[in-house]
C-alpha cells in the first residue's frame, strides 16, 4: 500500500511514542514536486510538493500516533575549494558558475557535488585548494546570486 503525503500543510503534529522511518534523498530531490519512494522501514510513500520550500535534513513530513516520517538527505562526493583568498573564490565561483552547477558554502570552504569531468580541470587549475570529499549538500547552504543563502 501506497502512502500519498501532501506537503502544502503548514505544520506536522509529531506523537513522542512515534516510530522514526527515514526517507533518504539525494540532494538534487530537495526541490521535486513528486517524489515517489520507499522509506527504510519499507513504506512506499509518494510524496507532492505544489509551491512548498525545499525539503530539509531532519524534517517531519508525516507523523501519526505509530509512525514518523523524517527527511534524511544523503552525503554525496563533492569537489571542495579550501582557501581564504577571495580571488580565487571569484574566479572558481565564475568557473562553477558557468556550467550553472549549484555552489555550497562551508564554513571551511564552497563544495559542489562531484563531475567526474569538471573535477579534473578544477585540480589543474587550483592544485592542492581542490579536494574530493564526502558531504552533506543542505539546501539552507546553497549559494544564490549575490552571495545569499536560501535563509537570508
Amino acid at each position: 500500500m501506497m502512502l500519498i503525503i501532501e506537503r502544502d500543510q503548514n505544520e506536522v503534529t509529531v506523537y513522542d511514542e512515534a516510530v522514526v522511518d527515514v526517507l533518504y534523498i539525494d540532494w538534487y530531490e530537495v526541490n521535486k514536486t513528486l517524489l515517489t519512494r520507499q522509506t527504510e522501514g519499507g513504506r512506499l510513500v509518494r510524496l507532492y510538493r505544489a509551491d512548498a520550500p525545499p525539503l530539509e535534513s531532519g524534517e517531519i513530513i508525516y507523523s501519526t500516533s505509530q509512525f514518523t516520517i523524517q527527511i534524511h538527505i544523503k552525503p554525496c562526493t563533492c569537489i571542495v575549494l579550501q582557501t581564504d583568498d577571495l580571488t580565487t573564490i571569484g574566479h572558481f565561483c565564475c568557473d562553477v558558475g558557468n556550467r550553472h552547477l549549484p555552489l555550497f558554502w562551508f564554513e571551511d570552504g564552497l563544495a559542489l557535488a562531484y563531475d567526474g569531468q569538471l573535477y579534473p580541470a578544477l585540480k589543474g587549475q587550483y592544485g592542492d585548494q581542490v579536494n574530493l570529499d564526502t558531504r552533506t549538500l543542505l539546501p539552507a547552504f546553497a549559494l544564490q546570486a549575490y552571495g545569499q543563502t536560501v535563509d537570508q
